[in-house]
């Protein structure tokens, strides 16, 4: 890897910045996203909508933190829906809420349901953390089912992180976000993994359209440990990481899968553990969620 660990704002954890760089990407407007979702919804396979989806964005600038609550009483008032800019949970999130979405408004909406416990957008309820918030409330909303150990076999390992705010405070970590007490999880929390050694093995298995996570080694003195996702894509038989890269790329790239992970296991001062798989799926209660009624099975 670069000399510098892979480095992003996961689930609102802010690690790091740097001004994006000037790229030939033109933000689609309301009526191009439109017809964005419209393609994916003709499209039967959910893993090929987020493919289709996410490839519009390529090139677009990587910029930390780039979604907030908008106007109000937030710490991050940047607005709560953007396509000009991403960083990679923030890629990640809009590439899902526009591939389940019927149109643009249901698109905002269930951003905002990835984003925040029980859609609520509020500072205090977004799902900062990935082991204790972003991953399993996703997964409880049925926007995500974990398929690690169906990848990983018998090679798949368990990844905890305790958490609490004695360890909120003790951290080490710059540029956090301003979490009261209050709004720190509480408890030892687990994520299957991959470990990155056994990837090659099994990354042609990968279903395409599936969010991967980057796990590195538990430090007591950083407060996560997930540093880094991306949703993987296939093209002409090659397995990529299609992600908002900072170091190294400064906008979103598609990075051959093996290659982006040997840079993260170059890092050594913060060893990479191994990789977590979330497939998307359509909630059941997608209907409920957006208040219409039930449609056809997708």
């Amino acid at each position: 890897m670069l000399a510098v660990p892979v480095i992003c704002a996961v689930a609102g954890v802010w690690i790091g910045a740097a001004a994006p760089a000037a790229h030939s990407y033109d933000p689609p407007d309301d009526a191009a996203l439109e017809l964005l979702i419209a393609a994916a919804q003709a499209e039967p396979d959910l893993g090929r909508r987020v493919e289709l989806v996410s490839r519009r964005f390529l090139d677009a600038p990587y910029r930390l933190s780039p979604l907030g609550e908008g106007a109000g009483p937030s710490p991050d008032p940047d607005p709560r829906f953007t396509v000009a800019a991403f960083d990679c949970t923030t890629f990640v999130e809009t590439v899902l809420a526009l591939s389940l979405a019927p149109d643009l408004a249901s698109a905002h909406a269930l951003l905002d349901r990835i984003r925040y416990r029980d859609g609520s957008a509020e500072f205090g309820r977004r799902n900062h953390f990935p082991m204790a918030q972003w991953v399993p409330n996703n997964i409880r909303a049925g926007f995500l089912v974990d398929v690690t150990r169906r990848i990983g076999g018998e090679r798949t390992a368990l990844a905890s992180k305790r958490l609490g705010p004695d360890v909120w405070q003790k951290s080490r970590a710059k540029n956090l976000p301003p979490l009261t007490p209050e709004m720190i999880p509480v408890g030892t929390f687990e994520l299957p993994v991959i470990p990155i050694a056994a990837v090659p093995e099994v990354a042609d298995r990968i279903p395409a359209g599936s969010v991967l996570s980057i796990v590195r080694a538990d430090y007591r003195s950083i407060p996560f440990r997930v540093t880094h996702q991306g949703v993987v894509v296939r093209r002409q038989g090659r397995t990529y990481l299609r992600h908002a890269g900072r170091a190294g790329f400064q906008r979103v790239v598609d990075e051959p899968l093996l290659r982006h992970l040997e840079r993260a296991a170059a890092y050594l001062k913060w060893p990479v553990t191994g990789v977590n798989l979330l497939q998307p799926q359509v909630p059941r209660d997608l209907d409920a969620m957006l208040g219409r009624a039930a449609s056809a099975p997708q």
